[in-house]
């Protein structure tokens, strides 16, 4: 033996038993971390491959530039990659044989900045004659490349173009049942150029490794550019984390919040285990004080041992983290293939991996200080002695006045040494903490994924123009086909005037019938609807500072004055500013309106709804309104939710786990570091259900005082998050977390319960000459 170290490997295998909790806690703090930042690593992939499929892979697009400013921007350092790309107004009349055509100019360069527009078959356009079509051309009109068509612009204005290949559709295209065709920028130029309803654009991808929002202020100084003149692509930007939008500020502030908490949970729940496992040791670490060693040394011995102990835990936990990805990618993409599809198989997430190693190599050595100046402090004297156990004099007997006396002595135990029971309790409040605050984000995965909403439609037919020109016998014709679940339909009144308090108000009314009225319930924040239905008031949508009050009288003229009788904390539609929107029913919006036919129908289908079904319903509607298919849209949602379930609610099944796990293993070693005491008081003639008595009561007061200061902290904690991350978004107000706490204080109690049942049978079956001996 080299040196005192030598001892470590040697201590290891005689005390393989005592350390094997300690490592089982490293072990599950490294696999914890390394799932939940591997699963968000490659969710924020996911996220970013289907944000560039969907919008293109650029973070700024420039308006109004000359053609000299767009070739030094694109020459700046920052610039990975630039394209200019023309579009022609959405509200064009552009149209393929009837059917409405969305037009666009792109640089062959630029194909690999909008992936959605990856040629399928054929070759980019070498003409200005000729085009790239979205497949559906193929498919609704029959078209193939080489094909001429026509393209009407407006009444007697047509242009015959050459299809030279075809692209897969995007979002849009399906979303508004559209044609996309696409010109090179040459020929775009030649036909749109000068046109009020054109808009030519400079996209520009900037390097990640550059400060994106100083590179862009840096453009707009040096070329003269207003605020409005430079487009952010903010959902690409947010997930590089370099968004400047207050929203994505906040999701970054509570993301830190409860990565920092993960990290204390870790701290703690490492630092329990290794203070127990000291005091279960002093005696040893006074006879390496005899045989010379010095405290610093003491000290380093116990960093060393529990950096040994990192050397398999960690390990194990990386791999078993890794596993535990690999298998919840591939559940994600069974369940949601079409949202999933961009995530990798096989990926291995590096930020995880990091994470998971870093955590666990710091918390082991924020953990190891405390055990280490404690086993430093104890003295060649007290080892000798025998008395190396001992914690500290006794100022006070146990008060027996009001409890027998093993439950005193219980309650005296866990009061003996302050800083053990704030250990202890602080360690189950913080299981608390954790789980009160990362409920909220349950709150705001049922608000922030709209498509998950009962009322999210796979189809809808609306009015072109936006008036009530669907009649309503076509809802009872559609509900009556194949493949279809439920129709429902809304009528809206733009820019009505009413009077409120006296003054005109510019409102925005919308029907409802009673499919409507029934989701409605479920995101009321004041009031009821039944008046409403029924036709004897109206409901008002949260707007912020502009929400109307519940009870307030809106007058739509003689005999038409109606009160506000609930106040919904989302809906799933958006006004102009200064515009009020309020709900009615169909038998009200009539007699305001006169107006007795929908602007929109809504369609929802069956699982399993085939697209010639889907054919079938597009063809019952008129011409003259507006199809749109929207189940790519909800299919990608679909996968959201699923991910964002599967990471809270595994995160909080987690939690719970290792707060059961951590209090059994808590009071399992903080009894048996008082073996000796046990012993000790069942010579003198305790009996063994006093003994157990005296270990419940101990750990009943960890557990009362770590639910009091779990609730104490976790409340406001949760307040906060809550606020931060629904309330300034959709208005809803915060409540107490009743079924929250109700599930985590009876985690909590229940753990405290199934504690005491280890040191028990223990107990019981360990003779007094054998527990008194017992290390």
């Amino acid at each position: 033996m080299k040196s005192y170290l030598s001892l470590i490997p040697i201590q290891a295998k005689v005390h393989r038993k005592q350390s094997r909790m300690t490592r089982i806690c490293i072990f599950l703090a490294v696999f914890l971390v390394t799932v939940i930042f591997g699963m968000a690593d490659m969710e924020i992939q996911s996220q970013r491959i289907a944000a560039i499929m969907d919008g293109g892979n650029w973070h700024v697009a420039f308006r109004d530039l000359t053609e000299e400013d767009a070739e030094l921007i694109g020459a700046r350092v920052e610039v990975r990659e630039s394209t200019w790309y023309g579009m022609l107004d959405t509200d064009s009349p552009a149209s393929i044989e009837g059917i409405r055509a969305v037009i666009c100019g792109l640089e062959e360069s630029g194909l690999d900045m909008f992936p959605s527009l990856q040629l399928v078959e054929g070759a980019f356009p070498s003409g200005k004659d000729q085009v790239i079509a979205t497949e559906n051309l193929k498919e609704r009109l029959g078209y193939e490349i080489g094909d001429q068509i026509i393209l009407q612009l407006s009444e007697g204005e047509e242009i015959e173009l050459q299809v030279t290949g075809f692209a897969e559709g995007t979002a849009m295209t399906d979303r508004e049942d559209r044609i996309g065709l696409v010109f090179d920028m040459d020929g775009f130029r030649t036909y749109f150029s000068g046109r009020e309803d054109t808009d030519s654009v400079y996209y520009v991808q900037l390097s990640p490794f550059c400060n994106m929002q100083k590179a862009i202020d840096d453009i707009c100084g040096q070329f003269h550019l207003k605020e409005d003149q430079a487009l952010q692509y903010g959902k690409l930007m947010g997930l590089t984390g370099q968004s400047e939008d207050s929203n994505m500020q906040q999701l970054y502030i509570a993301a830190a919040v409860l990565a920092v908490l993960l990290i204390v949970a870790g701290v703690l729940m490492i630092s329990s285990s290794l203070n127990s496992s000291m005091s279960q040791r002093t005696e040893f670490f006074g006879m390496l004080r005899c045989l010379g060693a010095t405290r610093k040394q003491v000290i380093r011995f116990v960093k060393r041992e529990a950096l040994r102990w990192c050397a398999a835990a960690i390990p194990a936990g990386l791999l078993s983290g890794s596993l535990a990805i690999l298998i919840l990618v591939r559940f994600l993409k069974w369940i949601s293939p079409a949202y999933f599809e961009s995530m990798p198989d096989f990926g291995i997430s590096v930020i995880g991996l990091v994470s998971g190693c870093l955590v666990g190599i710091v918390t082991v050595l924020l953990s190891s200080r405390a055990p280490a100046r404690k086993a430093s402090r104890v003295s060649p004297l007290q080892a000798v002695s025998g008395n190396a156990s001992a914690e500290m004099p006794v100022k006070k007997a146990a008060n027996t006045r009001f409890f027998k006396v093993e439950t005193a002595m219980g309650i005296h135990h866990a009061k003996a040494s302050r800083k053990n029971l704030i250990l202890m309790s602080g360690s189950f409040a913080l299981s608390i903490v954790l789980f009160l605050a990362f409920s909220t984000t349950l709150d705001f995965m049922h608000h922030a994924i709209v498509p998950m909403r009962p009322y999210t439609p796979d189809l809808y037919i609306q009015s072109a123009d936006g008036t009530c020109a669907i009649p309503k016998d076509l809802a009872g014709q559609i509900v009556e086909m194949d493949g279809v679940k439920r129709v429902f339909g809304r009528s809206f009144a733009n820019h009505l005037t009413a009077r409120i308090d006296g003054q005109e108000r510019d409102i925005c009314l919308v029907s409802y019938e009673e499919h409507q009225f029934g989701w409605a319930r479920e995101m009321l924040n004041e009031g009821e609807a039944d008046e409403a239905e029924a036709g004897n008031g109206l409901l008002a949508a949260y707007q912020g500072e502009n929400t109307l009050e519940l009870g307030k009288s809106v007058s739509f003229g003689e005999g038409k004055t109606y009160p506000v009788t609930g106040i919904l904390s989302d809906s799933p539609f958006t006004v102009e500013e200064g515009t009020l929107l309020l709900i009615c029913s169909e038998t009200v919006f009539e007699e305001i309106t006169g107006e007795n036919g929908y602007t929109i129908l809504d369609i929802q289908l069956e699982r399993g709804t085939s697209d010639e079904e889907v054919s079938a319903i597009r063809r019952l509607s008129d011409d003259s309104f507006l199809f749109s298919d929207q189940r790519a849209g909800n299919e990608s949602a679909r996968g959201a939710y699923y991910a964002m379930c599967l990471c809270v609610y595994g995160f909080l099944a987690v939690i719970m786990l290792i707060t059961v796990f951590h209090i059994v293993n808590s009071i399992s070693m903080s009894t048996t570091a008082r073996m000796k005491q046990y012993g000790a008081m069942r010579a003198i003639g305790m009996s063994v259900r006093q003994t157990i008595r005296m270990i419940a009561a101990e750990a009943f007061v960890y557990g009362a005082l770590g639910i009091l200061a779990g609730c104490i902290l976790g409340i406001p904690l949760n307040n906060l998050l809550f606020r931060l991350l629904i309330t300034v978004n959709w208005g809803e107000e915060w409540s107490w977390p009743v079924g929250a706490m109700a599930v985590i204080l009876l985690v909590v109690a229940a753990s405290v319960f199934l504690s005491v049942l280890e040191p028990a049978q223990r107990i019981r079956t360990l003779s007094v000459v054998n527990t008194i001996n017992a290390e």
